[in-house]
């Protein structure tokens, strides 16, 4: 093994990252299994929620676990370094944390259906694309994995991943109406959305710069090297701006509780058999 792998804290760092990004298959099953079967979001949305916040806590701890040894170890002068698999593990985080911010939203009020849905994919296929980042060898990083020639059939079940997600959603727009909209743009309900467009900018700005060297690669021929001052520019603002809006969104107006048509009950069997289809 690395020397720089035999630290006590990489023997629970690797297990925790696997859980995490195993576990957001799950919430993807169940957002995807309701969305073909049309089921109510009272009946998957808490459901989704407890797997994503478990797979979360994994998923966090270990990105906490691999700072710390990034401090100890490598000698980067601090926590974070702007890698290529940092960058993998924090991507399905920013989406996994946008989606248990408005998973509320439309438990309450019955909005943001399609933010929901598209983050829950999102975060699963990210999962998938941090994997196949850290395996194939497409980006040079620090860390010692192994690589391989899998890397095709990542793409092809990325690729077709994508295409069901996309054909599902789109024959499914008319159950994902929201039952309200956004009154005021200085409402709770705003503050929703403008807590996911943060976290999506910050996705969007690491993806692309993660992906700049062989983007410019692919069309020139010649790497373009995207170093820590680059992300620190970018996202920092990012960052200051999600800590301004923390701090002031409990300033404003709560959303009314939203209440279904039907009659809710707490369990969770109750809740997986509301998944099924209505009988004709």
């Amino acid at each position: 093994m690395n020397p720089l792998l035999q630290y006590p804290e990489m023997v629970i760092h690797p297990p925790l990252l696997y859980l995490g990004f195993v576990g957001f298959s799950v919430p993807f099953a169940f957002a995807l299994g309701a969305l073909i079967l049309r089921s109510p979001a009272e009946a998957w949305i808490p459901v989704t929620r407890r797997w994503s916040v478990i797979s979360w806590l994994f998923l966090s701890c270990g990105i906490v676990l691999g700072m710390h040894w990034a401090y100890a170890v490598l000698g980067w002068g601090g926590y974070w370094g702007w890698d290529p698999v940092e960058n993998a593990s924090l991507l399905p985080w920013l989406t996994a944390t946008a989606f248990l911010h408005s998973s509320f939203m439309q438990e309450k009020r019955g909005m943001m259906k399609y933010w929901n849905i598209w983050l829950i994919f999102s975060t699963f296929l990210l999962c998938v694309f941090g994997t196949l980042l850290t395996r194939s060898g497409i980006v040079s990083s620090v860390h010692a994995f192994g690589e391989s020639s899998i890397g095709s059939w990542f793409w092809s079940f990325l690729a077709l991943t994508l295409l069901v997600c996309a054909i599902t959603f789109l024959s499914r727009l008319d159950h994902l109406k929201p039952e309200h909209q956004i009154e005021s743009l200085f409402s709770r309900e705003s503050s929703f959305l403008f807590n996911n467009l943060i976290l999506l900018a910050a996705c969007v700005a690491v993806f692309i710069a993660t992906l700049l060297p062989v983007i410019t690669e692919f069309i020139n021929g010649s790497k373009v090297t995207v170093g820590p001052p680059f992300y620190n520019r970018v996202v920092v603002p990012i960052g200051l701006f999600l800590l301004l809006l923390t701090g002031t969104a409990p300033l404003l107006g709560g959303a009314r509780k939203h209440t279904p048509g039907r009659v809710k009950t707490s369990s969770f069997q109750a809740s997986r058999l509301r998944l099924l289809p209505p009988r004709s």
